[in-house]
């Protein structure tokens, strides 16, 4: 069952993804939509953490040695999701139809838990790519 797991995490990877794709284009297509998107992305999140700590505990399990690793990224997550809600703002609801403020702020969290994640992982590739061009 271990070894599957990495099929079963793209699995679910690509049907999130496609369901994320499909979300968007209706939110393009129709403003109307755009609470429904949110509310994928606030699933999708809550998901992604029960996934982390299942994971967490399946390391555990299967390499205790290993598990401080696991502890140091699944607090570097929670730390950035705390700083994301924290910092999140959802004063610009008024803009939007049918957008409550809670809504405009969980937006805007997961926005800001992105473009956190997407730089830590630009800036792993570049470093990894410096590192390997000095060795």
């Amino acid at each position: 069952m271990a070894d599957k797991l990495p099929l079963i995490g793209r699995v679910l990877g690509i049907v999130f993804g496609l369901i994320g794709v499909v979300l968007f284009i209706m939110v393009a297509a129709n403003e109307d939509k755009a609470p429904g998107f949110v509310s994928y992305g606030m699933i999708i999140t809550i998901v992604s953490m029960i996934i982390a700590v299942m994971s967490f505990i399946l390391a555990l399990v299967v390499n205790p040695q290993g598990i401080k690793g696991v502890g140091i990224g699944l607090a570097v997550i929670l730390v950035i999701g705390l700083i994301s809600w924290v910092t999140a703002d959802g004063s610009d609801f008024v803009q939007y139809k049918d957008v409550t403020e809670a809504t405009s702020k969980a937006s805007s969290a997961m926005l800001t838990s992105f473009y956190i994640l997407f730089s830590g992982a630009i800036l792993a590739v570049v470093y990894s790519l410096v590192s390997r061009a000095i060795k």
